[in-house]
């Protein structure tokens, strides 16, 4: 799951330092709350993660690869828009 998420990244300086799957869930839930973004010019949770998901189905990951990445994502998404774990 870490290699995929590094090749859906490809290029992103920052996310050479992610090994562990801590890390990986750490900066998906920074992508989904717009961390990266000025405060005036950020997206909704829910635009960030239907970029997400398009962007992980466009990709030439593997379905296995997918569906793990897609399965993260889901559980980060459902803890950031409920307040409760999955």
């Amino acid at each position: 799951m870490i290699n995929a998420f590094h090749h859906l990244y490809k290029g992103r300086v920052a996310l050479e330092k992610v090994r562990t799957e801590e890390e990986v869930r750490q900066f998906i839930q920074s992508e989904l709350m717009d961390e990266f973004t000025h405060p005036r010019a950020r997206r909704s949770i829910e635009t960030k993660y239907a970029f997400a998901v398009t962007r992980i189905k466009s990709s030439k990951l593997s379905n296995e690869e997918q569906h793990s990445l897609l399965d993260v994502y889901n559980e980060e998404y459902a803890k950031l828009s409920t307040g409760y774990e999955v």
